[in-house]
Order: C-alpha cells, then sequence, then structure tokens
C-alpha cells in the first residue's frame, strides 16, 4: 500500500522555482489520493544536520520519492548531487532500509529545449538504480520558468479563453495541457505502486515555440526589467573592461 511520499525540492529560489511550482503540483495530486507529504526544501536542509536526520528518516519511511530540480547547463546542481550522496551514504550505512520505493524525478531546464534536461535524468536514474529505488521515470520540462510565474491550473484557466487560432494558444495551452496530462497519469501510477509507461514520458518531447520567439521574449524581458530599474540605456556598457 503506497501511504507516504517525499518530496526533495531542490531549487534555492523556493516558492518562487519551476521546481517548486511542478514538484508541488504532483505533490497536491498524491495528497488528494491519502498520500500523506513531506517536504524538504534542499538548500535549507543541508544547512541543519537535524534536518538531513529528519529527511534520511523520512526517504526511509517513504513509498514515493519525488524530486524536482533546476538545470545548471545540462546536470544537477551542486546541492541536488549533494543532497543524494548523503541519501546514498545513508543507504550504505543501512539508515535507509530495503523496500519498494518509486523515485519519480522532474528536471526543469531554463532552456526551451526539453532535450538538455536528458543528462540529469540519467544521473537522476542511475542514482535510483545504485540505491535499490525504482526508477518510475523523469520528466523532462523545457521552458520551465513559464511555470515559475505561473502554477499549471492557474495557467490554465488564465488561458482557457484563448481561441484555437491564437499563437499563443500552440506556444502555451498545447504544452499546458501536455504537461499537465503527464503528471496526472504519473501521479495515478505513483499512487498504485507503479512505474510511469515511457510512452506518457516522450510525450513531453517537444519544443513549444520557434528558437526565434524564445529568444525575442527573454530579450524583451530583459529591456522590461531595465526600464523598470531605470538602466535601459546602461544595457550595453562594459564597466570590467578595460579603457584604452
Amino acid at each position: 500500500m503506497t501511504d507516504q511520499a517525499i518530496f526533495l525540492m531542490c531549487s534555492p529560489r523556493g516558492e518562487e522555482s519551476a521546481s517548486y511550482s511542478l514538484g508541488s503540483y504532483v505533490t497536491s495530486l498524491l495528497e488528494e489520493k491519502g498520500i500523506t507529504i513531506n517536504e524538504y526544501h534542499i538548500y535549507k536542509t543541508l544547512r541543519n544536520q537535524t534536518k538531513i536526520d529528519e529527511m534520511i528518516k523520512s526517504v526511509n519511511d517513504s513509498d514515493i520519492i519525488v524530486l524536482s530540480s533546476p538545470l545548471y547547463i545540462d546536470s544537477a546542481p551542486t546541492n541536488t548531487i549533494k543532497i543524494m550522496n548523503i541519501i546514498t551514504q545513508a543507504v550504505q550505512e543501512e539508515k535507509i532500509g530495503k523496500k519498494k520505493r518509486l523515485l519519480l524525478a522532474i528536471s526543469c531546464a531554463g532552456y526551451l529545449e526539453f532535450y538538455h534536461n536528458n543528462i540529469a535524468l540519467q544521473i537522476y536514474e542511475q542514482f535510483a538504480k545504485t540505491n535499490g529505488f525504482i526508477w518510475a521515470g523523469g520528466l523532462p520540462i523545457g521552458a520551465a520558468g513559464t511555470y515559475a510565474m505561473n502554477t499549471i491550473t492557474s495557467f490554465l484557466e488564465q488561458l482557457a479563453q484563448l481561441p484555437t487560432d491564437d499563437p499563443r494558444y500552440e506556444i502555451y495551452v498545447k504544452p499546458t495541457k501536455i504537461i499537465d496530462s503527464v503528471i496526472k497519469i504519473s501521479v495515478e501510477k505513483l499512487s498504485q505502486g507503479e512505474i510511469v509507461p515511457k510512452d506518457e514520458l516522450k510525450k513531453l518531447a517537444f519544443v513549444a515555440m520557434p528558437l526565434e520567439a524564445y529568444v525575442k521574449g527573454g530579450n524583451q524581458n530583459w529591456i522590461n526589467w531595465a526600464e523598470e530599474i531605470g538602466t535601459v540605456e546602461k544595457l550595453r556598457d562594459k564597466p570590467y573592461e578595460k579603457k584604452k
């Protein structure tokens, strides 16, 4: 019987991160199925040995591990690796006993292309296998910053009035609906003690928008932020370049 899960939230941005937004969506759906969730923000947990010990006990008690992490370049961040090393050592020291324990990982790339997450997800899969956990699957999320600003549910509500011929429908609505569907199926499978079907995970292999649109949008955001703090004229300054 699956009745307890642990959420390892690995972003230093806390509740303002895509890692939190997407991971907490998974755990909220698990809670709706009667599964108890213990949540740990890893960047805080690592500062406190008591919290580390609590986290290890929670892993030991859990049937499901949900690990949600940002992507740094094309790999796991340092502190995500640290927490995996701590858990691995705890398994070796038998502080975490053997049982059927599923690991679902979410990797959140700021990059548009989902496949930048592939190496990180392979690392998480190897982490699972090394420690005798069952690899339930990895969710590779591209342009994940979209979900740092909006939860899946609230974003779909905001976009609900868009006509299907609006260009934003293809860029935002369709991808978000796919992610929502895959997460819900993942939760259903996890709650039954099963892994996520590979065919479901393959649905996340998409690029939501043309690269040109992504770059243009990013540049405009940069300009908007500069306007807010009055530094538009300084965007091309080179303060560390030596003057001739």
